[in-house]
């Protein structure tokens, strides 16, 4: 049933503000860059090799595993792509959410498109970008009002449902339908209280159960177009959700409100990092004269494992003492990205030991809202204060095609050849005038071998 006071539920009304979403320029350019941010994170990360599983698990069919050569159904190549652009911790993310929208939103929509375009009903690239903005706009605001913590994968079928059902052109009916099949059949269920109900599970490909949403809002679009019902009051329950700030008026569309991620790690990692690789340039500093570092931040940096010793890729990007440790050793963009063979580097783990984390008052009143930390450097009896730092590419400062590039180009340095990288950058022009055809075509192909060091 609706809120007291409310006359239909929220799905229902948002599924009627998705079909009148009117796209405006900045909600394109924000779907532009959210294309340009996913594929330069899916490209960095190494080849999964789950194709064939995958295939298994969920049919062939049409649709594009991106770099691989390989196709499958839509829910198996959106799943891929979704794992892949998740996998560095390098796309895009939204601080009211707490989440990560472009890994679900961008493979869910482009994995639809490649099904229509297998029926002949082919979308055209400004129907991709709106049904994209659309994921986003839906998908946010849905997981923005929750009263409880919960990873991306809980909310990322709403995401991904809103996407590649606006790209059908589901009738709101059956959009608020399929909504719901996704809410609930979307996956940790079982750890979304806050705190949650055992320890939150880390050093996996499960990660934020992102492909995992994906699957079930992909497969909700044609079971609710063939008739499925849901919960269409699924979030009309307080004090789970606020129905008014799920439907309250906003200064812009939801895309614009994501920031950016210059580093392959929990963001919890990027203030600190960005704040020391700062203090050694314009100090003249270097790692070996550093006797210790002290972190004052907020709640949040300490709810992450912080190993110094992390066991896999996972635990280290959920590490500020060892991300730390490898900015201190090898510069400011060793972690765009990491790699596994970033991990048991024992200098890192010495260094890592040399730093300590505490929650500042003054700091902790400004999260969530923001991430900002102090760093104190010891170095002898020296000490060296940094100001208060907040991460780049936060949303209220929007990273520019230019620094977009340089990412692209720093994060595939030793995962994509030369000449794959060439065809992107080329694509990647077209892109940015709303032409999706070169860049899709690039993800359809194997890409080439990158060459033995």
């Amino acid at each position: 049933m609706p809120q007291p006071g409310r006359m239909i539920p929220v799905l229902e009304d948002l599924a009627k503000r998705a079909h009148g979403f009117r796209m405006c320029d900045a909600a394109r350019q924000g779907a532009i860059e959210a294309v340009l941010d996913t594929v330069t994170a899916a490209a960095a990360a190494p080849p999964h090799g789950f194709g064939t599983a995958l295939r298994e698990a969920y049919g062939a069919g049409p649709s594009v595993l991106w770099f691989t050569g390989e196709k499958g159904s839509p829910v198996a190549a959106g799943f891929a792509n979704a794992l892949a652009s998740a996998a560095l911790d390098l796309d895009d993310g939204h601080r009211a959410s707490r989440g990560h929208p472009g890994a679900a939103v961008v493979p869910a929509v482009l994995a639809h498109a490649d099904r229509m375009d297998s029926l002949g009903t082919s979308p055209s690239d400004e129907a991709i970008l709106r049904a994209i903005a659309i994921g986003y706009e839906i998908g946010l605001r849905i997981a923005a009002a929750r009263s409880f913590y919960a990873r991306t994968g809980f909310w990322g079928g709403f995401a991904a449902a809103a996407g590649a059902g606006a790209l059908q052109g589901l009738a709101p009916m059956e959009m608020a339908n399929a909504l719901a099949i996704a809410g609930e059949t979307g996956p940790h269920m079982a750890t979304t209280t806050a705190p949650p109900a055992w320890p939150q599970p880390n050093g996996s490909h499960v990660k934020e159960g992102i492909p995992w949403g994906v699957a079930t809002g992909l497969s909700a679009v044609p079971l609710a177009a063939a008739g499925m019902t849901g919960a269409r009051d699924l979030v009309d329950h307080a004090p789970f959700f606020d129905a008014d700030a799920i439907l309250a008026d906003r200064p812009g569309p939801a895309i614009r409100e994501s920031y950016t991620k210059f580093h392959a790690a929990c963001r919890h990692v990027h203030a600190p990092v960005e704040a020391l690789a700062a203090l050694m340039a314009d100090h003249g500093l270097q790692a070996a004269q550093i006797d210790a570092i002290h972190v004052s931040a907020y709640s949040g940096a300490l709810r992450i494992p912080n190993a110094p010793r992390p066991r896999n890729l996972v635990d280290a990007q959920y590490s500020i003492p060892y991300c730390l440790a490898l900015v201190a050793l090898r510069g400011a963009d060793a972690l765009l990205p990491m790699s596994s063979a970033d991990l048991h580097d024992e200098a890192a783990e010495a260094f890592a030991a040399k730093v300590s984390i505490s929650i500042a008052p003054e700091l902790e009143a400004r999260f969530p809202a923001e991430t900002p930390v102090h760093l104190r450097v010891t170095c002898g009896d020296r000490q060296i204060d940094s100001p208060v730092t907040t991460p780049s590419g936060e949303a209220r400062d929007r990273p520019g095609w230019d620094m977009r590039l340089r990412k692209f180009r720093v994060a595939t340095r030793d995962q994509v050849a030369v000449e794959d990288r060439d065809r992107l950058e080329s694509a990647f022009i077209c892109l940015r005038e709303g032409d999706l055809g070169p860049l899709r075509r690039c993800l359809a192909d194997r890409r080439a071998p990158f060459p033995a060091l």
